[in-house]
């Protein structure tokens, strides 16, 4: 088996469309493409026959043979050097790398800081949403590789899609955070919208300009409304 047919994508499905078939055409190269959809959303007729949809979040272990996970969100695309970069990687030692992302916008490609963890061995990887309602995989190992390569995230053709994917992405997330435990709490419906808005405004490589403001404000919308529709969620599960 080859270093990438040992590797797993995995995509957390949210709208489905030409999207999801962007991101999974990114990763064509991989041994195994799987599309994760904690809110069940996606119809699993709409996939490429080689692709298979999970909704249990729960084990990581039992989902796929290959060794590796790579984790992709649906709004982003793998760089076409991602892949010989995870060769390389995976024979390096390390049990999880991280993998920076940027932000395409209008033109301009803005670096974003705070690389996750997006690559690592099965045995060890959980899937994890951080403050901000940020992707990523949770490993309790402690060396931590990076991947010299990058993960895009495309820019909405209109406010109207880019609105209408935020709510798609916050009902994804809102589910994963409910499937993995997470309670909804008071704090983060002011503390999450600032972890994601941060990172856009910081973000190396442009201008900061009415464009970058509104990317960050759109960020920290989702990272409310998968506060608030964790929230929801609950509250139906309760009565």
């Amino acid at each position: 088996m080859t270093a990438a047919a040992d590797v797993a994508a995995m995509v957390l499905g949210a709208h489905g469309g030409a999207r999801l078939a962007r991101v999974l055409g990114s990763v064509a190269w991989a041994g195994e493409r799987i599309v994760v959809d904690p809110a069940g959303r996606i119809d699993a007729a709409t996939l490429p026959p080689t692709v298979r949809r999970l909704e249990s979040v729960l084990d990581l272990a039992d989902a796929t043979d290959a060794r590796w996970l790579l984790l992709l969100g649906e709004d982003e695309v793998a760089a076409p050097e991602l892949a010989a970069a995870i060769v390389d990687a995976t024979t390096a030692g390390a049990a999880a790398y991280r993998i920076g992302r940027a932000l395409e916008l209008r033109g301009v490609t803005l670096r974003l800081p705070r690389a996750p963890i997006r690559l690592a061995r099965r045995d060890t990887a959980r899937l994890h949403v951080g403050a901000g309602a940020s992707l990523a995989l949770g490993t309790p190992v402690e060396q931590v590789g990076r991947v010299a390569s990058r993960l895009v995230v495309e820019e909405a053709a209109s406010l109207e899609e880019a609105v209408e994917a935020l709510d798609a992405d916050a009902a994804a997330l809102a589910a994963l955070l409910d499937a993995l435990g997470g309670r909804p709490r008071f704090w983060a419906l002011a503390v999450a919208p600032l972890a994601a808005a941060v990172p856009v405004l910081a973000a190396r490589g442009g201008p900061v300009g009415w464009g970058r403001w509104i990317a960050a404000v759109l960020a920290g919308y989702r990272a409310f409304v998968v506060q608030a529709k964790l929230w929801e969620r609950r509250g139906e599960g309760g009565a």
